[in-house]
């Protein structure tokens, strides 16, 4: 068993899979496993996976017959997995070589953190850093897409108190790059994993900020690109809902009575008091008041 093992979901990936494998195989602790599993692409995808695999044993190759969606094909890359620490990777994002070793280190050495997430920068199609909108206090990239400023200073997330680190993830989260952190195995054992609706990821952070620390890092180790056929950059909700559960019938009210319930059922994955417990369900009318417009629509109808 390896110490640690990196799942890479992807889906018609061809433009960028190429650089972000060439970044994961190129980090300086090696002690690990890749497993790639390709949610049915129709491009070359295949073809590329493939050629990797053929160039190094670290990478298993898993493809999906059909479309299963993101949700699951994330899932299925963690469970197909075995390692002490685990960590997602998307097609199109890229690491430092010292991401994992970093990682690694803090997680050696304090078991109270269950999430390591170095600093991160949003980068381009062309590996370019963003434009940072001084007047808009946001980061555009080529198309004129906003996206969150980072970094978030969210350090709620590193407190001692559950609580504390459950209202940082819905309140001060934007991104959710720390999904894309080294995680403890053990810990992820515990969540319900990614759900097939939309903000599932969030939730599963919400239930590791549960579970123990994170730790966020000083330096810049992770490149979340930002590009036009990213699932960030969609619009509609309806593509949105489509691509976490791979069914059309759901819609997006459907998936905000999900995320509702499985916010609620994040409150039991911990031993928490019941001021603790009130204290969580506080943070979660607290986002629905200032964010939450959907469920504002789904309760009154407008």
């Amino acid at each position: 068993m390896k110490k640690i093992a990196i799942g890479l979901p992807v889906y018609n990936g061809e433009n960028f899979l190429s650089a972000a494998i060439e970044s994961i195989l190129a980090q300086t602790c090696g002690d690990f496993d890749l497993v790639i599993s390709d949610n049915a692409s129709t491009d070359d995808t295949e073809e590329i996976c493939q050629a990797y695999v053929r160039k190094d044993s670290r990478i298993q190759y898993i493809r999906q017959p059909t479309n299963v969606g993101a949700a699951n094909n994330y899932n299925v890359s963690f469970r197909t997995s075995d390692s002490q620490y685990f960590k997602w990777a998307a097609h199109d994002d890229v690491l430092a070589p010292g991401f994992l070793g970093a990682c690694v280190r803090v997680l050696d050495r304090d078991a109270s953190v269950v999430l390591a997430s170095p600093a991160s920068a949003l980068i381009d199609e062309a590996d370019l850093p963003l434009h940072y909108s001084a007047e808009r206090g946001v980061m555009i990239d080529r198309s004129g897409v906003c996206w969150p400023a980072l970094e978030e200073k969210n350090n709620g997330l590193m407190a001692d108190d559950p609580t504390v680190r459950f209202e940082a993830v819905l309140l001060n989260m934007f991104m959710c790059v720390e999904i894309f952190g080294l995680m403890r195995r053990s810990a992820l054992l515990r969540t319900s994993l990614h759900g097939p609706f939309c903000g599932s990821d969030k939730v599963l952070l919400a239930e590791m900020s549960l579970l123990g620390r994170f730790w966020l890092g000083q330096d810049t180790l992770f490149f979340r690109r930002c590009h036009a056929q990213q699932l960030s950059a969609a619009t509609s909700g309806t593509y949105r809902a489509t691509w976490f559960s791979g069914r059309r019938r759901d819609s997006v009210p459907v998936h905000q009575v999900k995320l509702l319930l499985a916010y609620c059922r994040a409150l039991y994955i911990a031993q928490l008091t019941t001021q603790q417990r009130y204290d969580c369900l506080r943070a979660m009318f607290n986002r629905a008041v200032s964010r939450g417009h959907n469920w504002r629509r789904l309760i009154t109808g407008m």
